[in-house]
């Protein structure tokens, strides 16, 4: 009886130590056999209090208080066994159901009544039938409890290799994750390289035509090189026969001074500007030159000698009215007459080797009719002052002409002597 106790005591110890795990994880088999095994404890105790009052000497009251000690120290070395065991108990509560069972058959099997020597001696012999499986018990918990501490490791050990296991897997993942990325790396590498070939392929194509390109063009370069050194040769023949025309550096620079003085001269004749045909020959000329006349008009240009030509009559007719004005103090026939020819001017041949001023004007006439204007203007300073007033301006513009004229011819003059002392 005392032994069925115990067993159910231990169950109900792992129930309550969480052992068991009844609620939410037993199958409804392990549940009922459970919700037995308890109710047989309750009847369990509930008959060991009546066979406690019932024990008729000392003795067994003293063994019957010390199996109850020993079941509760048993109790409690279930209950901390069962603070570390986790495996599933239905088989230990099956075994545990059995041995209630037969423990109840054995205290319903006890006399009903422990007053004479016979039921005290039965009673005895239970007890220690009780006390001897309780022992048997205790060492089975005690080897419970060793195995409780193996089964302790072996969980954490357990425990360590789920770790491990899932770094594995983790690991498994990391390396699956790469294998799909080189994977895909290197279907990008076959587009790639594929990509790679159709390119060489097409350029080996493009070099290939290049190629001959190439070779055309060298042909067609090398005939153009021969045309060019053959044009060359032509020009440096002719450059040498310029060059042996031309003689060295100083017969050309007396050349380009020659060409500057005759376009000075063209633009003089012309009677427009002549600043830069000007600005050459002074670079040619010596620095002590006197060119200031011809500076002078260079803006505005020096009429030509033919317009002066031309204007001169009208000139003349003014400044012989001017010298032969009549006398204010005559009388108003002479007046008339005089004023007539201021008019009309009518002159005779007349003689030019005379003395008067009519001898000189004829003097001048005759020497710009003939185009030599600086004779014209050497008479035209012996006329009266009258006289030279009225031609003042024509005087001014034809004596700028003679200038011009010297100069350019003497700058001709120089040049040509410099080209013949080159040449001797």
């Amino acid at each position: 009886m005392f032994g069925g106790i115990v067993v159910l005591s231990g169950a109900y110890g792992l129930h309550v130590a969480g052992v068991l795990n009844i609620q939410g994880k037993l199958d409804p088999a392990t549940s009922r056999m459970l919700d037995q095994a308890e109710r047989k404890i309750g009847d369990l105790e509930s008959k060991l209090a009546d066979l406690s009052k019932k024990a008729g000497g000392n003795e067994a009251r003293a063994l019957v208080t010390g199996l109850s000690d020993r079941m509760t120290a048993l109790e409690k070395s279930v209950g901390e066994m069962a603070k570390t065991a986790g495996s599933d108990l239905a088989p230990e509560l099956a075994q545990l159901k059995s041995g209630l069972a037969a423990l109840e058959a054995k205290v319903d099997s006890l006399p009903a009544s422990t007053g004479g020597g016979a039921g005290t001696a039965g009673t005895d012999k239970a007890i220690k039938g009780i006390d001897d499986r309780l022992a048997a018990l205790e060492k089975s918990v005690s080897a419970s409890q060793k195995l409780s501490g193996t089964v302790s490791g072996v969980e954490t050990s357990v425990g360590d290799l789920k770790t491990a296991l899932s770094d594995i897997e983790t690991r498994l993942q990391n390396v699956e994750a790469t294998a799909k990325a080189a994977q895909t790396a290197v279907s990008t590498s076959d587009v790639s390289l594929k990509t790679l070939a159709d390119s060489q392929a097409r350029a080996s194509e493009t070099l290939a035509t290049l190629s001959a390109d190439i070779e055309t063009v060298s042909k067609t370069g090398k005939a153009g090189l021969e045309d060019l050194r053959s044009e060359l040769d032509g020009l440096s023949k002719r450059l040498a026969a310029v060059e042996a025309t031309m003689g060295d550096a100083t017969a050309r620079e007396i050349a380009a001074r020659a060409l500057s003085v005759s376009a000075l001269k063209s633009a003089v004749d012309s009677g427009r500007p002549f600043t830069t045909e000007l600005a050459a020959v002074k670079a040619g000329l010596p620095k002590d030159t006197d060119l200031a006349v011809l500076e002078a008009h260079a803006k505005t240009g020096v009429a030509p000698a033919s317009v002066l030509i031309a204007e001169f009559p009208a000139v003349a007719r003014k400044m012989y009215a001017a010298f032969s004005a009549p006398d204010r103090s005559g009388d108003l026939l002479d007046s008339f007459l005089a004023g007539a020819k201021s008019i009309v001017a009518v002159r005779g041949p007349g003689d030019e080797n005379g003395t008067g001023p009519e001898a000189v004007l004829r003097r001048m006439e005759n020497a710009v009719s003939r185009g030599d204007l600086a004779a014209g203007l050497e008479a035209y300073k012996e006329l009266p002052e009258v006289a030279q007033k009225a031609g003042a301006d024509w005087a001014e513009r034809a004596e700028a002409r003679v200038t011009v004229d010297r100069m350019t011819e003497a700058a001709s003059k120089e040049v040509l002597s410099m080209l013949a002392g080159k040449d001797s």
